[in-house]
């Protein structure tokens, strides 16, 4: 009776377990998109301003994004410098200070955002 139940149960939660992977593979599927058809009427001088407005702004867009993460490396630099002064004033073996903890938060974030900027260009 105990190996009827023990199938039982290891095939019940197999089941489960296939039934979750299957309505989780449904769920992510979606439709590719349709690529863009070519229009025979279509001038080719159009097309290539169009590439060059294309790559113009592409191209302001990543120095707009260096230019971000240059000011980001900067003020993540003045509050570290900022929290080692603090360190080294106070008695850090007895008790931290909350403005230290707050701080610490803030070049924590701040080092995210950069990560995250880093990683799309």
């Amino acid at each position: 009776m105990r190996e009827t139940r023990r199938s039982f149960l290891l095939t019940l939660g197999g089941t489960a377990v296939g039934l979750c992977r299957v309505s989780s593979v449904a769920a992510q599927r979606r439709p590719f998109p349709k690529p863009p058809s070519p229009s025979d009427t279509q001038n080719p001088g159009e097309s290539a301003q169009r590439n060059a407005t294309v790559a113009s702004a592409r191209k302001a867009a990543l120095l707009e994004n260096e230019r971000e993460f240059r000011s980001g490396v900067e003020r993540l630099y003045q509050l570290t410098c900022d929290l080692r002064e603090e360190v080294q004033r106070t008695a850090t073996s007895e008790v931290l200070s909350v403005r230290m903890y707050k701080k610490t938060e803030e070049i924590e974030r701040l080092a995210k955002q950069l990560k995250s900027k880093a990683k799309v260009s």
